[in-house]
């Protein structure tokens, strides 16, 4: 059994606004995660049954501008898709964005606003 090396004295006063260093990670996510085109081709890794070769992924989006496709790649590859010898895959936090994402969408699904 782990001894938690934290104390009581280290927790935020209740109420408090979350520190700088725990807000930055998440908005960088939500930069990250915040254009249609980037998820569908997260979504199109993951639905995939293996990696994804380039052609074969760009072909599973609808993202026709090869340029604009190339970009929205670049910015998901390293935390959310991994670049191998056998294609591009969703990484661990990759496939997390997507349910993360979807489950949102799901909640929010004809919700009144």
């Amino acid at each position: 059994m782990a001894i938690p090396t934290w104390t009581w004295s280290d927790a935020p006063a209740p109420g408090a606004p979350p520190s700088t260093a725990a807000v930055d990670p998440a908005a960088e996510t939500l930069s990250v995660l915040s254009h249609p085109h980037r998820l569908e081709i997260l979504l199109a890794l993951v639905r995939a049954d293996g990696p994804l070769a380039y052609s074969s992924l760009r072909a599973a989006t609808s993202v026709a501008d090869k340029g604009q496709f190339n970009y929205h790649l670049r910015q998901l590859r390293g935390r959310f898709v991994a670049d191998g010898d056998d294609g591009y895959a969703p990484t661990p936090a990759g496939r997390a964005a997507v349910r993360t994402v979807l489950t949102d969408a799901r909640l929010h699904d004809g919700a009144p606003d």
